[in-house]
């Protein structure tokens, strides 16, 4: 027969007293205040630590992001057996080689050659523009300036005439009294000609070092080589670093998953898994969307200005089409490539005239926004990001300002799961506190 168990009273004591460690016993990474900013100072370590390393963590951060992008690719491969996860990791490696690689790499050389060779071209027209002006009665410059082009001819008649109302304002100033058959000088146009020549002069300088005037001695060359040499290697090694981690993150996908959700306690598990699902679905729905879209538009704005007759048009085609990923930012190709008009129209038919250089790249970006909100974004991207315009446009700017390109590659993800947590748990909670029904607006239970 079991004994029954001992009446328990007011004064009973505890048969099994716990023991509670006094504060000189405790470690400092038991103390809950103090763990909490330990927990805070390792994430900003690691942060930090990643920027500084950032040679090594760029290449990891884009590896991981093209494998979460290329998933769905490698699983619609592996999913009759065809394919491995190492085969299809390897032969997506060997289609970005031979389809986007190789290709991009040709069109930057062929387009460097075109912003040098451009950028000699406007030096030498802009400096025989200067000499035309300050000689207006040398018919030999006028007729090498009419040489250029209609354009060029129309401003170095409008320059001329503005000198002259410049000079006129200038003597008046010097209190010499003007020519009474004259018309009275005008202000304006001095300023006008004063803010073109200082335009003039800023061409003249920044193109001729665009243009790399250091050619002229061997010392300038060794140079440019050694730094074309540098920046081709720190790029050839990013594209290998990258490529490499790529390999085997894409090939351990599913392992990395599962170990993850292992260190998940198991009483959150379900409600940690749905956050990331969410924060999975927006992340997915803005990346892979909003990069299917970067090249599509790469693509037309490097046609679209190539027709037009822009200069350089494989250079500045792409950067317009990646700064399209954020918002309002492709509009700067509009004034850009006017001015490139201006600075260098084509020598054939309409496209030398000053409308075109004008209407050309209104009507090309025209286009591209018409493209990208009414048939790319709703048939690519669609509303699964939950992401506005103002945090995209927010996150972007102070991820590339705080920590250049690498602060680009985790900004959006960092806001998206920002704004999820906040929606989801936050808010909620502050709601309910605001109401009467919790006692702390902060979402942390004991």
């Amino acid at each position: 027969m079991s004994t029954p168990p001992a009446p328990v009273g007011p004064n009973t004591p505890d048969p099994q007293p716990k023991h509670r460690p006094t504060w000189a016993t405790l470690h400092l990474w038991q103390i809950q205040p103090i763990r909490d900013l330990l927990l805070l100072a390792a994430i900003f370590a690691i942060i930090s630590l990643g920027y500084r390393l950032s040679l090594v963590t760029v290449p990891l951060l884009l590896a991981i992001l093209f494998a979460y992008l290329f998933e769905p690719l490698v699983q619609l491969l592996t999913r009759r057996k065809a394919f491995t996860r190492p085969m299809a990791a390897g032969s997506i490696i060997l289609g970005a080689l031979l389809v986007i690689l190789i290709p991009a790499g040709f069109g930057a050389v062929v387009g460097g050659i075109q912003l040098t060779s451009f950028s000699q071209t406007l030096s030498t027209k802009v400096s025989l523009l200067a000499s035309s002006i300050n000689n207006p009665d040398d018919p030999e410059l006028k007729e090498r300036i009419d040489s250029q082009g209609p354009l060029w001819a129309k401003i170095n008649s409008k320059l001329i005439s503005l000198r002259a109302e410049h000079i006129r304002v200038m003597a008046q100033a010097n209190g010499q009294e003007p020519d009474p058959n004259l018309p009275p000088p005008d202000r304006l146009s001095a300023v006008l000609y004063d803010a073109g020549l200082r335009a003039i002069n800023w061409i003249r300088t920044n193109a001729q070092d665009l243009g790399g005037t250091a050619l002229a001695t061997g010392a300038g060359i060794f140079g440019i080589v050694t730094r074309i040499a540098g920046s081709v290697g720190a790029a050839a090694l990013g594209v290998f670093l990258t490529a490499f981690f790529f390999f085997f993150i894409c090939s351990r996908w599913g392992h990395m998953l599962g170990f993850m959700q292992t260190l998940i306690p198991e009483r959150r598990r379900g409600t940690v898994i749905g956050l990331v699902s969410k924060m999975d679905a927006v992340i997915a729905g803005f990346i892979r969307g909003r990069l299917t879209i970067c090249a599509i538009l790469m693509v037309y704005y490097s046609v679209g200005y190539w027709l037009i007759g822009l200069p350089a048009p494989l250079i500045i085609g792409p950067i317009i089409g990646v700064l399209a990923t954020l918002p309002y930012a492709a509009g700067i190709g509009i004034p850009l490539a006017t001015v490139l008009l201006l600075a260098s129209p084509p020598d054939d038919g309409f496209r030398s005239e000053l409308w075109w250089a004008i209407a050309a790249p209104m009507l090309i970006h025209g286009i591209a926004q018409v493209l990208d909100d009414y048939i790319l974004t709703p048939k690519i991207q669609g509303d699964r990001t939950g992401m506005n315009t103002p945090t995209i446009l927010f996150a972007s700017l102070a991820g590339g300002i705080l920590m250049g390109f690498y602060g680009l590659l985790i900004a959006i993800p960092v806001a998206a799961c920002i704004k999820i947590v906040l929606k989801e748990i936050v808010l909620p909670r502050v709601a309910a506190w605001a109401a009467g029904q919790a006692n702390d607006p902060l979402p942390v239970s004991r």
